[in-house]
């Protein structure tokens, strides 16, 4: 009887922990169904704000712990950024309730303290690990060193852990290294080497029990294959950066531990949509991946995702400011002005050239120059055949650079040329649209190796005469790594003209209207 009673009691004791080990199993074994929603390199086209918000309420209504992630680029583009500086940018994802972002390196395009001022309205937490502003005073004091699991808003985090569906997340920012030459960053501030950081920060939330985590890589997509097949413990890359747009995600490691990339094309146009399945022990077993258009339309012509009518309304009182300067004519053009992304960073368009010989001719009202320079990722946007509003030229030419000449010998000039050719499949912003010259490569041959044939102004490049050189301030301060235009810059040859070269370029219509720019076959490329 004795022995009986005190079977009872140790079962009684006993039997709560074992039910409770029990129900932690069970929940240990449940997979997470995640739903990730994200967008990437909005570069403040709030146009499109009230169809995105319109698509992410509904995804919200199918899955209410969705995660809204953005992988960067919010800033830039558009006359609102001129406007208000990411402040309306910042108002309208805090009122759809984003989760966490990741920095773009054009956030950096207005400096420290209009980032900051940015980040701090947010209503939700930042997560970069690899951009080192500890000495910048603007943004040193929205920096946090410590991986939180209730992050506070309008913070800076090298990672972030969330609870979705009771299971722990972490988040994980990284930003092109080459945002130093890309943008126009504060001295203070150092981009770190990302695939060390990924590694680290990888390695810190596993520490800590985390073994759900999502990156958020404004890298571009081929420098996230190589993380995804070089980092292990990365479930999904949400990239951003090379505004690629990615139908369905790539996949890693598919027979081991697969690592998916997903990308949502730019401008707020698509709205990603990945829905994941894990094991308990954080292994992919199931995704469906897939873009939403949400500017599309049905076949009676309809809205398929009708514009939010909050978001509407707010945008209609945003444009108020911007609308006369907008609609300011400035010229017009009788053929359409090809501004396409990847255009303009491969082979000579008529917009660069139109650019470019606005530039040079502003010049030489100075001083006799001799050719312009334009990079093609400082070109934004197509104009249509039409009347040409200041607006449409704000949205070519958005980043505020203004016209600088160099004197630069003809070896100098070569070397910037080889630069521009260097990176064509990777669609490099720095290619080199140009005025005044002439210039075939050849891709074939090793980087460093593939210009020939150079003129200027119909004669030969002398390798040893010095030319004047019309460019913008972002190339002369070695913007796009070119080096050798910043040396120049440093030795004093260069004139400071002080206009905004879309005020250059809306002279240029003003003057020349209706142009009706070609392709003349001022960069030509040829195989041997």
């Amino acid at each position: 009887m004795k022995w009986t009673g005190f079977i009872i009691v140790i079962l009684l004791f006993t039997l709560p922990v074992i039910v409770l080990e029990e129900a932690e199993a069970k929940e240990k074994v449940e997979p997470l169904r995640l739903t990730l929603l994200h967008t990437n390199d909005f570069h403040s086209h709030l146009e499109n704000v009230p169809y995105l918000h319109t698509a992410i309420k509904e995804e919200f209504k199918k899955d209410g712990e969705a995660l809204l992630l953005d992988a960067g680029d919010v800033f830039s583009g558009t006359l609102f950024f001129n406007e208000y500086l990411g402040q309306a940018d910042a108002e309208f994802m805090n009122e759809i309730g984003y989760d966490a972002m990741t920095l773009g390196n054009h956030e950096f395009d207005k400096g420290s303290e209009v980032l900051a001022n940015f980040i701090r309205v947010l209503s939700f937490p930042v997560v970069s690990s690899n951009v080192d502003v500890r000495l910048d005073p603007s943004l040193a004091p929205l920096m946090q060193s410590w991986i939180p699991e209730h992050p506070e808003s309008g913070n800076i985090y090298p990672s972030i852990i969330l609870t979705v569906k009771g299971v722990k997340v972490g988040i994980i920012g990284l930003t092109t290294e080459d945002t130093a030459f890309l943008s126009a960053p504060d001295k203070e501030i150092v981009f770190r080497d990302a695939e060390k950081k990924a590694v680290e920060e990888v390695a810190k939330l596993q520490e800590r029990g985390v073994n759900h985590i999502i990156l958020l890589s404004h890298l571009g997509v081929r420098q996230d294959k190589v993380l995804a097949q070089k980092v292990k413990g990365i479930d999904i890359i949400v990239g951003g950066h090379s505004h690629t747009r990615l139908e369905t995600p790539l996949v890693y490691h598919l027979k081991s531990e697969p690592t998916l990339i997903v990308q949502a094309d730019e401008y707020g146009k698509s709205l990603g949509k990945l829905t994941a399945v894990f094991t308990e022990r954080g292994v992919l077993t199931e995704w469906d991946g897939e873009l939403l258009n949400v500017l599309a339309k049905d076949q009676k012509g309809n809205d398929v995702y009708p514009p939010d009518l909050l978001a509407e309304k707010r945008l209609e009182q945003l444009r108020k400011p911007i609308e006369k300067v907008k609609e300011m004519n400035v010229g017009a053009t009788n053929i359409s002005l090809n501004g396409n992304r990847r255009d303009v960073r491969t082979k000579e368009t008529n917009l660069g050239n139109l650019i470019t010989d606005a530039m040079l001719e502003k010049a030489n009202q100075y001083a006799p120059t001799d050719i312009a320079f334009q990079n093609g990722g400082g070109i934004r946007s197509s104009i249509g055949a039409g009347n040409i509003t200041m607006g449409e030229v704000l949205e070519v030419l958005p980043f505020g650079n203004t016209l600088v000449t160099l004197n630069l010998t003809g070896e100098e000039i070569l070397l910037a040329l080889e630069r521009s050719v260097s990176d064509l499949d990777g669609e490099a912003g720095r290619f080199l649209q140009v005025s005044g010259m002439t210039f075939h490569f050849d891709p074939s041959k090793p980087i460093g190796d593939r210009i020939m044939e150079v003129e200027i102004q119909g004669a030969s490049l002398d390798r040893s005469k010095m030319y004047r050189v019309a460019v913008n301030a972002f190339l002369a301060g070695g913007g796009d790594v070119y080096s050798v235009l910043k040396q120049a810059k440093e030795k004093g040859r260069i004139s400071e003209l002080h206009l905004n070269l879309y005020e250059v370029m809306s002279d240029y219509l003003s003057g020349h209207s209706p142009v009706s720019p070609q392709v003349e076959g001022r960069i030509l490329e040829r195989k041997e």
